[in-house]
């Protein structure tokens, strides 16, 4: 383009000289001034003439190129082709009519600059083109044209030059050569010499007309620089330079500390890692009630504590001076022996082979291999000391050195992000936010406000400091002292080293709800991804409000879901789970917890615990009916109000206080909910034990007194004036807080009675997670849903407070409603201080969510189909097996390798890697209740042949990481768009595959069944497992590394979140799923894994036996069980030799997990490691999974036969035989209504269901 633009300007400036010759001929005729005057531009038209031919030729060389070449070669693709090949031919025709013109305009000034021979071939060129001969015909186009001139001896000839001293002439120039026996003139050489000579005129002109005012400035600037004013400006100059050598000698010297700096965080990132390895091998492990709660608010799952103190010293027996001496020489000893026993265990967890796969050699790299004996968590300390090289460490470097030596040996240390250092690592600067700079911020991220004053609230402790909002972070840096919140004195547990200095970032924060704090609303509850709690309490209601306004207009908080209002009632009014809970589709305990979080109530403040109530009044039987309502409390009273004798003196002594005002008159001293009533249920427990200690004044409450039998318990709330508690929602969901697990000394009773484990009920059969099965099954009861709205009412509801509180007998202490007083307002001391005491030490009353009308009734529960597994017998299932399938036994397609249930939808994959789909129509036709049509039949893109077929019995258990390809290797999914999502819609399914060759998970669109993604995530070697959790954003990978990987499917800000920085430094993204965790504690390659997102756990089998449990959302390691071989217990430890093979697990929404195991056992296991039930299936389990509904286990296997087992002791309700198709491969459910597809090894796909004949 810029070459036709070149061309296009020349002939212009051509016709512009030509044009000036023109004029003068017609003013001047052809004279002696007249040659004198067009002389230059004559000179000009034959440089111009010479340069387009030069032009000419190099186009005729670049057009045989072009029309030679493949397209490819040089273009893109052939347009462009054709776009260069048109513009070469307009340059070429500007070219030609420059040459025409300048021959047309003075051809006399060519005939004699040019040679005879040149002259000639250039006039015949240009009159073949101008006057083509009469036998060609007129249609001759352009190009031809054109290409005729390109081909003209005057184009293609003439092409050399001759070399004259220091300058070149044209070959076609005239300059003396011979011709038909006549020598030329040399007017044409005399021509290029004349330009030459002027060109260089020109340029010695210019550059004198350039240098005369450069040098007229340069003496200026002499005569400038030698006055006072250049010599007072040197010297400043001079100062300046010194300034700057001491500002760059600073920057060095900090440029060196931000090393050392970075120095120090890489090793505390590499301690933090090796303890995240290490920790699966301490078996000398205490437990206690976890500080985070699962996604529906419960807490379950126990966390490890590794500040654990038998608390012997706080014996009430003890303390009364019985037995001192003889307890202390017995408490030496018991130390002496668990040291012993804890060198022995160390010992023994230190030999524990690492099992590579021996079918399969996976090459490492050389900084990969950690240890000796192939496996990172056995690096020693002195390995890691050994790492930080001192050589070229300053004496400050040395000291930084030494700060992560010392945090690395503490293992009882808190663990802290490993971006953050000590105080005692940084120097001093004069920026007010030094001490959060010690984290490592994120681009971009800049500070917002800071808050002084600010204190995080914690069921135990209550920590001063101040809180700096960034745009993408919480800081807080600790002023104060941890203050116990039972003693209010300074917390100093042994072992513990509380972090001065955190941090909390917003792209995991998913909740904001407003608190309470001492009856003033004060205060924030912050929900982050993994379920932690953070109670902020500001320094007032303006600071609370600031922060939160900025939090939501300024930050970046992806996940955040929660109302922008802080108010109780509002947010209850647009959470609209009223109408969710009264449509059933959330539980009662569901409801109840969502109605404590809005109202207030939170884990994270003893004086504001969740609040449940009490359901059941009969503790004595020996079995319940759940269909009587006999058996229930009654929820329209409150406690007190539930024995009518109690009731009438309570009335009475209401009736004669005297002294009180009107509104601050009580019936009842103390409340349903309280810290005393919390650690009353929960002392067994820590860190609830300790409380209790700190509480009764460093020992346990006399033993009389202690919460150690249910119904008598039960008996005090009904018959003590004092006693009107209700209950915690653990009483619902952790069997633990009925069992002294920690061995504490809780003394004996009166009457000689031991206390240990909380008597239960005798229809609890001795069993607490027996007791909390039917407990909890009670409160999701007919009856309770029809009448909980009575006990909301009185909770927080309009009889909360006012006249309605008076009418149903619902009235407590003045100071524990909210509102009842501003402690701000009271100046005596002593006064503040005594009505501070009560509001911490005997309840409060949550947040009123309603205030005029009556909480809406849960209407009775329609007459629905029975559950299609619940109550069986034998002949209640059946089994339809259409004939018009695509496998089969005449069928290429092979067995059934997995079955994926979505809508109406069912996708079958086969042993050939091709996916069916089947559509489901339920009828109303009793007898077969389910049409099944075929749909879809394709093949899968991109995927490998099988190792095996799925009816190949032959296993080698031998070689472990040989595992057989089968329905654990397959998921389906919709993804993190899974709610947004159109259920009966294939377009967002993904089909998730590890592949037993390649090694990697692959990702197949169902829509179109090709290939998006084929990634390992960082496994080495073989995948041999994968599972989806049941909303669609998580999945679990387990391979022959010994190690399972967490990810994170089609969900950015989740992904973004919950990924920890170990992983984010390996790059281990990608678009449709994201490898977020890595997760260690095996040793052996990994046979089975299982995923739950609401428990938010991931739970784990290996080839030697070990069973490990991690937390989802952090990634971190829970702990290690596994089935000793002899004893056929389960025990907590790390992996063992003589444990059982896991092949099979499932996850039940109750913190209970089944296990089928090598042998041929089934086992129920609750996910802090007790073993509920267990059982022999007497065949090889190829498929399981839990019907929810029906509280059932259903499984298939080699017989051939659908087996249906109660999931609390796995007892047989009902047995199915359709061996007729081969051993079970595979199995689904189908969700509203329940049917179960059946995947058979012959191909075939079964439906069964219930016969309601």
């Amino acid at each position: 383009v810029r070459f036709l633009q070149a061309c296009s300007r020349l002939r212009c400036f051509l016709h512009w000289s030509l044009e000036i010759i023109r004029e003068s001929v017609a003013l001047g005729g052809y004279s002696v001034a007249f040659h004198e005057l067009t002389a230059p531009l004559d000179r000009m038209v034959l440089a111009i003439v010479l340069h387009c031919h030069r032009a000419l030729s190099r186009c005729s060389m670049v057009l045989a190129e072009l029309e030679s070449s493949p397209w490819d070669k040089y273009f893109s693709d052939l347009e462009s082709r054709q776009k260069s090949h048109r513009r070469l031919f307009r340059a070429i025709l500007e070219l030609r009519e420059i040459v025409l013109a300048a021959y047309r305009g003075r051809n006399e000034v060519l005939r004699t600059a040019l040679s005879p021979q040149a002259h000639n071939a250039l006039s015949r060129g240009l009159e073949e083109v101008s006057s083509p001969k009469k036998e060609s015909p007129k249609s001759m186009s352009k190009e031809v044209n054109l290409r005729s001139f390109l081909e003209s001896d005057w184009v293609s000839n003439f092409l050399d030059v001759d070399t004259l001293e220091d300058f070149e002439i044209p070959e076609q120039v005239a300059n003396g050569q011979m011709h038909d026996k006549k020598k030329a003139s040399t007017r044409g050489k005399e021509a290029m010499l004349e330009l030459i000579a002027e060109s260089k005129a020109i340029v010695k002109e210019y550059s004198a007309l350039l240098n005369e005012p450069f040098g007229a400035f340069c003496e200026s600037q002499r005569k400038w620089a030698e006055t006072d004013a250049v010599r007072d400006r040197e010297y400043e100059g001079d100062l300046l330079v010194k300034r700057l050598s001491s500002k760059h000698r600073t920057d060095t010297s900090e440029s060196n500390r931000l090393v050392v700096t970075q120095f120090a965080l890489a090793s505390q990132r590499m301690a933090a890692i090796q303890r995240l390895m290490n920790d699966p091998w301490d078996l000398l492990r205490r437990w206690e009630v976890s500080t985070h709660t699962d996604l529906l608010y419960r807490r379950i799952l126990f966390s490890p504590n590794y500040c654990f103190t038998n608390h012997a010293s706080a014996s009430y027996e003890l303390t009364l001076g019985k037995d001192r001496e003889a307890f202390q020489k017995e408490e030496i000893s018991r130390q002496e022996r668990e040291k012993e026993k804890e060198i022995e265990l160390a010992l023994r967890v230190a030999v524990v082979p690492y099992e590579e796969s021996v079918d399969e050699e996976v090459e490492e790299d050389d900084d990969e291999r950690a240890g000796s004996d192939g496996f990172f968590g056995w690096v020693e300390m002195e390995g890691v000391e050994a790492t930080l090289d001192r050589s070229h460490c300053s004496d400050e470097e040395e000291e930084v050195v030494e700060v992560i030596k010392d945090d690395t040996e503490d293992e009882t240390a808190e663990e802290s992000d490993w971006d953050e250092i000590d105080a005692a690592e940084m120097e001093s600067t004069s920026d007010p936010f030094d001490w959060a700079r010690k984290f490592l911020w994120s681009d971009g991220e800049h500070p917002l406000q800071n808050f002084e004053n600010v204190a995080i609230v914690s069921v135990q402790t209550f920590i001063e400091g101040i809180v700096l909002l960034t745009s993408h972070s919480i800081y807080f840096h600790q002023t104060g002292d941890v203050i116990d919140v039972m003693t209010k004195e300074k917390f100093d547990v042994e072992g513990k080293k509380p972090k001065p200095n955190r941090r909390w970032k917003l792209n995991q924060m998913t909740d904001v709800h407003g608190r309470r704090y001492m009856m003033k609303a004060q205060g924030l509850e912050l929900f982050f991804s993994d379920m932690q709690g953070l109670f902020l309490k500001f320094n007032g209601v303006k600071d609370r409000d600031s922060f939160h306004s900025k939090l939501r207009s300024n930050c970046k908080v992806p996940l955040l879901r929660s109302f922008k209002s802080l108010n109780p009632r509002t947010v209850f009014k647009k959470s609209m789970l009223t109408d969710l809970w009264l449509k059933r589709r959330i539980s009662n305990f569901q409801y109840i917890m969502a109605l404590n979080l809005m109202a207030g109530r939170t884990f994270n403040d003893i004086c504001q615990y969740p609040v449940f109530p009490w359901i059941l009044n009969d503790y004595q039987s020996e079995t319940l009916d759940l269909n009587d309502p006999s058996i229930y409390r009654d929820l329209s009273k409150p406690v007190g109000a539930l024995n009518p004798d109690r009731l009438a003196m309570l009335i009475e002594r209401y009736n004669d206080l005297d002294g009180f005002p009107e509104e601050q008159n009580f019936l009842y001293g103390s409340h349903y909910s309280s810290p005393g009533v919390v650690l009353h249920y929960m002392l067994r427990q820590e860190p609830f034990t300790s409380m209790h200690i700190a509480l009764q004044s460093g020992r346990f409450d006399c033993p009389d007194r202690l919460f150690f039998d249910l119904a008598g318990c039960w008996r005090s709330c009904l018959t003590s004036t004092s006693d009107v508690k209700e209950l915690t929602p653990e009483f619902f969901t952790c069997p633990e807080i009925f069992t002294n697990t920690n061995n504490f000394p809780l003394g004996e009773t009166q009457d000689n009675k031991q206390i240990s484990n909380v008597k239960l009920p005798p229809w609890a059969k001795g069993s607490p997670h027996e007791f909390i099965r039917i407990h909890r099954l009670a409160l999701e009861s007919d009856y309770v849903s029809r009448h909980l709205h009575h006990w909301i009412d009185l909770i927080f509801g309009y009889k909360q407070r006012g006249p309605a509180s008076s009418a149903a007998h619902n009235v407590f202490h003045y100071y524990s409603y909210e509102g009842s007083v501003d402690l701000d307002k009271i100046t005596d001391e002593i006064e503040r201080k005594a009505i501070e005491g009560h509001i911490q030490n005997f309840g409060q009353t949550p947040s009123q969510l309603i205030t005029k009308l009556p909480h809406p009734e849960r209407s009775a529960k329609e007459k629905q189909p029975i559950a299609p597994f619940k109550s069986l017998h034998a002949g209640d299932l059946k089994v339809h097996t259409p004939a018009k399938q695509f496998g089969g036994p005449k069928s290429s397609c092979g067995a059934i390798l997995s079955l994926h249930a979505i809508g109406d939808s069912v996708f079958v994959l086969h042993s050939d890697f091709t996916l069916c789909s089947y559509k489901l129509n339920a009828t109303r036709n009793n007898a077969l209740p389910v049409q099944i049509k075929a749909d879809k039949c394709r093949m899968l893109e991109n995927s490998s042949p099988l190792p095996r077929t799925v009816d190949n019995e032959e296993q080698s258990n031998e070689q472990g990481s040989n595992v057989m390809v089968n329905s654990d290797s397959f998921a389906l999914t919709m993804g993190g768009n899974y709610r947004a999502a159109d259920h009966g819609a294939d377009s967002s399914l993904l089909l998730l595959s590890c592949d037993a060759f390649e090694n990697v998970v692959k990702v197949h669109s169902i829509e179109t069944l090709q290939l998006q993604r084929s990634v390992s995530g960082g496994h080495r070697g073989r995948i041999n497992c994968i599972k989806v959790s049941e909303d669609g954003a998580l999945m679990v990978t387990g391979g022959d590394d010994a190690t399972c990987r967490v990810w994170v499917v089609e969900h950015d800000a989740l992904a973004t979140a919950i990924t920890d920085g170990y992983v984010s430094s390996l790059g281990l993204d990608d678009n449709e799923i994201t490898c977020a965790h890595v997760l260690f504690g095996h040793v052996s390659p990994i046979t089975c894994v299982a995923i739950c997102s609401k428990l938010d756990v991931v739970i784990s089998g290996s080839k030697d036996g070990s069973i490990c449990i991690h937390n989802i959302r952090s990634g971190k390691f829970v702990r290690s069980l596994h089935v000793d071989a002899v004893a056929k217990e389960v025990k907590d430890s790390c992996a063992r030799s003589n444990g059982i093979t896991p092949q099979k697990l499932v996850i039940h929404m109750d913190g209970s997990f089944i296990a089928y195991f090598s042998d041929g056992s089934l086992m129920v296991i609750t996910i802090n490691g007790q073993c509920i039930c267990k059982a022999d299936v007497g065949e090889k389990i190829n498929a399981m999974l839990i019907c929810h509904e029906s509280e059932a286990l259903i499984t298939g296997g080699e017989l051939g036969s659908v087996r249906v087992r109660t999931l609390y002791d796995l007892r047989v309700q009902c047995t199915l035989n359709i061996k007729k198709y081969g051993p079970i491969t595979t199995l689904a459910l189908t969700s509203d209504p329940n049917f179960l597809c059946v995947g058979s090894s012959n191909g075939f796909l079964s439906v069964v269901f219930r016969n309601t004949k």
